[in-house]
Parts: structure tokens; C-alpha cells; sequence
């Protein structure tokens, strides 16, 4: 008996294993058209992308009658109801304004006014701005025809009465709004799906689930074309449904402005009223009989995935967690500002401009875009970025950081550039960097501007040759140069991303940079979305920019810049002049000392709309200017969010440089360590910001040198000797190391205080043996107690310095012979 149970229970497992690989098997292999996961931000705006997440990239653009909400996997397309807008006049390429009727057409061109399509692909409306960069449809396998196809994707209908047909989709030979050929799938009353192919004169009747559709759940629906025996196969939930014969297919033939719609037909009617999530167009039939419905076609919502783990740095000193007693440990403190001070008298911090050294990137011919990254890789070869001929991405590579050249990368070549790094995608936006989370096909990042679309996240193994994933991370077009790091004291990737939102008194757009977090690069920056009458309303008390809301100036088929959704940073100070702006952060976190961070914002002077007409006569043709020059200043950070700008010196400062007058500075993101020696990088041209006077001869890359940690540093006066005293601290280590320079005829003394401000005895700055000289890691010592510090460890004690005619950039305790 126990053996036929045995038997009878093995045979139960083979026959459901045959089932199961029945089922899994139904799927045949198939190439995917385009897939829309529609995982964009909730809240998503109008006439921001909505991303094809296959290799064809068709993206389409959100239109006032849809939003993005949550769905079935991530998010998902609602069709809903038509948005309006209190739209004020404006230029008519950019849809703020109706045009007339053009002769042989029954509807006027596309403009905000008539944007209530859900989503929308277009190859028309040239007076628009449309600078995404659509695919015509026609031209496509979009256009699905004679030959095998699929179509599917996971439908949520609104438990509604019967009505009027709910369009899946149209593809439309153009123009738009206008009676031409179409392809379209749509319910009919809930009852039947209909395929219309007007090349074929077709108009197929296809049975469905209605139970199912109407019960207000997910349902997965597919369709299937066997070209062969001219028949339609439907699935509802993996479940046949019907099959459907004799249906003839013929492609659309090309249409100049041509377009595709998804949830409302080609005159924005019909809605589907209800949910897509995963629309996917397939050549070929992936399935062929029951199926289990696939999980998602997103990595990112399938059972199992895991974002990176993030390495931990050490915890922030000086965060809102200070109670009073700083955990100094071993660190190193750099002295960028006054966190680490409780007193001092006579003593101010000071910018240390770098040392400027040779040239070297010179002659340079053709596109050269100004915002460079420099990283030195794992192989300590120093690399240089920026952005090309249309703004692709190329590098150039140097063993000693001062003979730079354009490697030959091979197969990847643009224009005979074989230096470029990113075919097809011209996205020269961002800072490569090495990223320590990342596994090794993934260690390098780079997080840029693609066509105008978002900000996108790029991979690479070897900095050289990269991916870039199909789902925007951030979905607003950015103004230039996006800056990013990892902080691993905070486990997040920070970025900076240039806004244009706010206004100058001349009416210029007053650039400034809005703050973005996130801890996985796979799944988009949520923002909370602002309303016509939220920007209207901080209108009152913070000068923006016109039209409002703020994504109206770029027209219903291109995404606007950044707004007010993320914090703002980078503003300018009270010490800048007017009509001042910061043209590009180049924030990072200094590698090599925790809790500090670094920025330098490039300072745009403007002359060009400047409200004072002494100084905007400098923008006319007559001085041979342009409309301003730039320099690059610094800013601190302890946490990387708030930060304390230096104005003078400026850091790069314009004029001479080896024989060139510089009018524009722009430093590099990034720095490499060489011995006591920081190296950065700056770009220098001799003609200024939208130059009247051009000079192409005077473009060049230029290596600076500063010393290690010496940004900032706490100056004291010659003239006399002064006191700065610590806040309460714990430190480990047995040595103190100053990195200081007291030049000849400066010292400086340290002492230790314990809890109740009592010098300890042998430690008093009294005791202290003269610091004099020149050091980057100089020990102190005491008259009769050495250097040997072992009884201080872990008490909680303040440093006492005295000082005179000294420079002091950090300290630092460790453990010495």
C-alpha cells in the first residue's frame, strides 16, 4: 500500500511538472518592438517622456488627458480625465498660442490648448520645439502588418456602465485629427475587442473575457497573429479566450506625420477609462497556447530582486545628532569652517587658489564642451571627459596626468572620433565616476541629460563602454552638466542638476540647482508634483520665470527643465553683485578626509538683460564681448547638502594663463591625489559666454595643483599671536599631526584641556614645543611628555591653539612608533 501511495504521488509530480513545462513553453520566442513600462514618477507632468524600455527606444510623451499612478507592476498609464490649464499667450512654437487652419486640413496644429491625448508619438507638429526625437510610426514594427506579431500588456478597466468604444491604441498614417489610415485596437462596449486595419479594410471582432475585464482587477491580455493561417489568438490571463480567422493584415503605408496614441484615438476620444501597465509589442508569437502570465518584464518588479548593498562610511559629526561631545576617533579634520570650533579671536578662514600649471589639451578642433570630469582609474591612468561632436561623450587618457591623448577605442567611432565612449546616445551631461557599490559590469556610473528627455543612468565595466538604462531616473531635462557622488557617510547618490526657474530683474532666467537623493539608481526619484495654482502661488513671493507653470515653455511634446518639485541650492549669496547666478555646482565629496565636501560653482557675471545700463552696453557688438564672463569660486560642506561659498579669492580666477587672456573658467569635476598634491583641471577659453568675438584657437585644458587638504585654510596674523579653542572631544591614537605652515618666522603651540577647561598637566599649550615650518603631517610634541599621547585616548578633552602667522588645514591623531 505504502508503495503504490508512493507511485501514485511520483506520477502526480511528474504529470504536474509536464503541465508546468506545458504552460512555460507556451512562450515562443519573440523579439520585442517596444515595450512602455510606464514606471515614470506618480504625478508625472504633461509633456514629459514616457520611456520604450526596449532597444528600439520609441519614446512617447504624457499628454493632459493621462498620469502616471500606481499599477500592476511599479506604475502605470490612467487614462483620465482632460487636465486643464489657465494658459497665457505666448509664442506659437511653443503651443502657447492657437494657429489658424492650414488650407486642406480640418483642425488646427497641435498646441496646448488641444493636447488631451493620454500619450502620444508623433512625427509631426513642426511649429513645435519637439526636440525628443520621435520614431515615425509607419516606418516602425510598431506598424504591425503582415507578418507574426504580439501584443500585449496588463489592463485595470474602471467598473463603469457600458459605453462608446475604449481605444487601446491607434497608429494613424497622419496628420493628426485629419480622416487618414489607421491601425487601432479597441473595446467595443466591453463585450469585444476590435482590430481596425484600414490598408486591409479590415475590422476584426475579437470574443473576450468580459466577466474578467469587468471585475476591476489586473488582467494580463495578449494577442497573437499567425500570419500563416491569418488568424488572431487572444489570452486573458494566460487563459485562451477565442481565435479568431480570416483576418487580413497590410501594413500602413509611410506617412510623413505619422503618429501612434495609446488610450484615446488620433482625435483624443474614446478613452480607455481605466489602467495600462507593461505594454509590449512584439515580432514574432510568444505565445501559442495557456500560459502563465509573465511576472513583470521589469528586473526591477520580478520576486527576488535587490538593489545594491551600500557601503557605510563613518557617521556625520556634525549633524543634527551633535550632543555636545564630537567621536573624533582617528579622523582626519580638514578646516573648511568653524564645526569643529567653540572660540576663537583674530583668526578667518581663507580660499587657497591652486597653483596653475601647463596646458594640456591644446588645439583643439571642432565641438569641445566645457564641463569636464577627470577620474584616475584603477589602473591610476587619469581620464578626462567631456562632451564632443553633439555632445557625445569622449575621453582622453594620461599616465602622468600631464601628456593627455585620444585613445583609439575601436568599433566605437562618431565621425572618425574614436575617442568617443557612448555610441548613438549623445548624452555628454554628467560625471563618470567609480562607484563603489556597483558590481563589476556595472562599477562605473554615470548619471547624464539623454536628448533632452531626463536624466538617465549609464553602466560600465571599464568606463569605456556603456549602457544606459531605458527608464529615466529623473524625468526633468537639465540645463547642463549633472554633478553626482556617492556618500557613503549618508549611504545615498547625490546629484545637482541645473535649474532656470527664477527670474533676474532684467528678465533672465537665474540659473540655480535643485538637490536629488536616491539609494537605487533602478527605480525613478519620486517628486511631489506642484499645481498650476502652486507655482502661482510661490510667484508672490519668489520671482519665476514666465509662462507658469513652468513645463508650458517647451510645448506639449518636450519635457520642461527643472522646477520647484526638488530643494534648492546654490543660490547666490548676499556678497554677489546683481544679477549673479551659479552656472554649474561641481559638488563632490573629498575623498580623502570624512565629513568634508567640496563644490566649485562656476560664477556667471551676466551683462546681456543686466537692469543697470552701464553695465549691459558690455553685451553690444561694439565691445566684442558677449553676454558675460565666468569664474570658479568655492563652497564647503559638512554633509554635503548645505553648504558656505568663499567668493574671494576665487578659486580659478580669469586672465593671463601661459600666454592667453582667460574670460571663462570652468573647472573639472573630480580630482586625483598624486603624493602631497591634489591635481584638478580647469577649461579656459579667451572669448567670453555666447561670444560675439570668437576664438577657437583659445580653448584649453589646464592642470592646477594644490596642496593636499589645503582648500581652506585658518589663518592667523603675523603681528601677534592668537587663540582658537576646539569643541569637547573623544579621539583615538597616540599622535597629534597637524598639516601646516607657519612659513619661517610663524609658530604655533597646542594644548590639551579636560572637561572643566584645566589645562592637563605635561599637555598645556605652554608645554608645547614650537610647530614651525612647512608639514602636511608634522607630530607635536611636549617639552617633557613627548609626543606620546596613549593616556588622552578616549577622554573628553578641547585642543587649545596658539597662533601666529601660521596657515593650519587639518589635523589629524593616529597611531605612530
Amino acid at each position: 500500500m505504502k508503495y503504490e501511495v508512493m507511485r501514485s504521488t511520483k506520477l502526480i509530480l511528474i504529470l504536474a511538472g509536464l503541465i508546468f513545462f506545458a504552460i512555460e513553453n507556451a512562450r515562443v520566442h519573440a523579439q520585442t518592438t517596444s515595450l512602455w513600462l510606464f514606471d515614470e514618477p506618480v504625478g508625472l507632468y504633461p509633456s514629459h517622456v514616457l520611456d520604450d524600455a526596449s532597444p528600439s527606444d520609441y519614446p512617447m510623451v504624457l499628454g493632459l488627458g493621462g498620469k502616471i499612478v500606481k499599477g500592476k507592476f511599479g506604475n502605470a498609464l490612467e487614462i483620465a480625465d482632460i487636465q486643464t490649464l489657465d494658459l497665457p499667450e505666448g509664442e506659437a512654437r511653443f503651443g502657447l498660442t492657437v494657429l489658424p487652419v492650414e488650407p486642406g486640413r480640418s483642425h488646427a496644429p497641435l498646441s496646448w490648448k488641444s493636447a488631451h491625448y493620454a500619450a502620444l508619438m508623433s512625427a509631426g507638429e513642426k511649429h513645435l520645439r519637439k526636440e525628443i526625437g520621435f520614431a515615425n510610426a509607419t516606418d516602425t514594427k510598431l506598424n504591425i502588418g503582415n507578418s507574426d506579431w504580439t501584443v500585449e500588456f496588463w489592463l485595470q478597466l474602471m467598473a463603469t456602465e457600458k459605453s462608446t468604444s475604449r481605444y487601446v491604441f491607434e497608429i494613424g498614417h497622419g496628420p493628426l485629427m485629419e480622416d487618414q489610415d489607421i491601425m487601432a485596437l479597441y473595446l467595443d462596449n466591453i463585450g469585444s475587442f476590435v482590430l481596425k486595419n484600414d490598408p486591409a479594410k479590415t475590422v476584426t471582432v475579437i470574443k473576450t473575457d468580459t466577466r474578467s475585464l469587468r471585475s476591476g482587477g489586473w488582467h494580463h491580455v495578449a494577442f497573437v497573429y499567425d500570419n500563416a493561417t491569418k488568424t488572431i489568438s487572444h489570452f486573458v490571463d494566460g487563459k485562451p479566450v477565442s481565435k479568431t480567422g480570416n483576418v487580413k493584415m497590410k501594413p500602413l503605408s509611410h506617412g510623413d506625420e505619422a503618429y501612434m496614441t495609446i488610450g484615446r484615438n488620433g482625435y483624443w476620444q474614446n478613452p480607455l477609462l481605466g489602467r495600462l501597465d507593461e505594454l509590449r509589442f512584439a515580432v514574432g508569437k510568444s505565445y501559442e497556447k495557456r500560459f502563465k502570465p509573465p511576472v513583470s518584464h521589469s528586473a526591477v518588479y520580478r520576486p527576488g530582486y535587490k538593489p545594491d548593498v551600500l557601503k557605510q562610511g563613518p557617521p556625520l559629526l556634525f549633524d543634527d545628532d551633535y550632543d555636545g561631545v564630537i567621536m573624533l576617533g582617528g579622523r582626519k579634520h580638514v578646516f573648511i569652517d568653524d564645526a569643529f570650533i567653540e572660540r576663537m579671536e583674530d583668526l578667518k578662514f581663507v580660499v587657497n587658489p591652486p597653483v596653475k600649471m601647463e596646458r594640456v589639451i591644446d588645439n583643439i578642433q571642432g565641438s569641445f564642451r566645457k564641463h569636464l570630469t577627470v577620474v584616475e582609474d584603477e589602473e591610476g591612468v587619469i581620464r578626462i571627459y567631456n562632451g564632443s561632436v553633439d555632445d557625445y561623450l569622449a575621453v582622453y587618457i594620461s599616465g602622468d596626468g600631464v601628456h593627455f591623448k585620444a585613445p583609439d577605442l575601436g568599433s566605437i567611432a562618431y565621425k572618425g572620433n574614436k575617442n568617443i565612449t557612448i555610441p548613438l546616445d549623445n548624452g555628454g551631461l554628467g560625471n563618470p565616476f567609480i562607484d563603489p557599490n556597483g558590481s563589476r559590469e556595472e562599477r562605473w556610473k554615470y548619471f547624464s541629460d539623454y536628448h533632452r528627455r531626463g536624466i538617465y543612468l549609464y553602466t560600465s565595466p571599464d568606463g569605456y563602454h556603456w549602457k544606459r538604462k531605458t527608464t529615466a531616473v529623473v524625468p526633468f531635462r537639465s540645463g547642463t552638466q549633472s554633478c553626482t557622488f556617492y556618500d557613503d557617510q549618508r549611504q545615498l547618490y547625490v546629484s545637482y542638476h541645473r535649474s532656470g526657474i527664477f527670474s533676474l530683474p532684467g528678465q533672465q532666467n537665474q540659473r540655480s540647482s535643485v538637490l536629488t537623493e536616491l539609494t537605487d539608481f533602478n527605480k525613478p526619484v519620486p517628486y511631489k508634483p506642484l499645481s498650476q495654482a502652486d507655482y502661482l502661488k510661490i510667484a508672490d513671493s519668489i520671482p519665476l520665470r514666465d509662462p507658469l507653470p513652468w513645463f508650458l515653455d517647451n510645448g506639449p511634446l518636450t519635457p520642461g527643465g527643472f522646477g520647484m518639485e526638488y530643494p534648492h541650492h546654490f543660490d547666490p549669496i548676499p556678497e554677489d553683485p546683481p544679477e549673479t547666478d551659479i552656472y554649474i555646482t561641481k559638488a563632490q565629496k573629498y575623498e580623502w578626509a570624512p565629513d568634508t565636501y567640496l563644490a566649485f560653482p562656476v560664477v556667471y557675471f551676466h551683462y546681456k538683460g543686466a537692469s543697470v545700463e552701464a553695465r549691459r552696453v558690455l553685451e553690444e557688438e561694439k565691445y566684442q564681448r558677449g553676454s558675460g564672463p565666468l569664474e570658479t569660486q568655492l563652497s564647503v560642506s559638512r554633509d554635503g547638502v548645505h553648504w558656505q561659498r568663499y567668493p574671494r579669492p576665487a578659486y580659478v580666477g580669469i586672465g593671463q594663463h601661459l600666454g592667453r587672456d582667460v574670460k571663462t573658467a570652468y573647472i573639472a569635476h573630480g580630482m586625483v591625489k598624486r603624493g602631497n598634491e591634489i591635481w584638478q583641471y580647469y577649461f579656459g577659453e579667451t572669448q567670453y559666454h555666447s561670444a560675439i568675438k570668437h576664438d577657437p584657437e583659445g580653448r584649453g585644458v589646464y592642470r592646477l595643483v594644490q596642496r593636499l587638504d589645503g582648500f581652506v585654510s585658518l589663518d592667523s596674523p603675523y603681528d601677534k599671536e592668537v587663540e582658537m579653542v576646539t569643541k569637547p572631544f573623544v579621539f583615538s591614537g597616540n599622535e597629534l599631526h597637524l598639516n601646516i605652515d607657519t612659513d619661517a618666522t610663524g609658530y604655533t603651540q597646542v594644548g590639551f584641556v579636560d572637561e572643566n577647561d584645566k589645562p592637563v598637566p605635561g599637555f598645556s599649550v605652554d608645554e608645547c614645543v614650537y610647530v614651525n615650518g612647512d608639514f602636511i603631517s608634522g607630530k607635536v610634541e611636549w617639552l617633557k611628555k613627548g609626543s606620546d599621547l596613549s593616556g588622552l585616548q578616549g577622554k573628553t578633552v578641547r585642543l587649545v591653539f596658539r597662533i601666529r602667522g601660521s596657515k593650519l588645514y587639518a589635523m589629524q591623531f593616529v597611531n605612530g612608533n
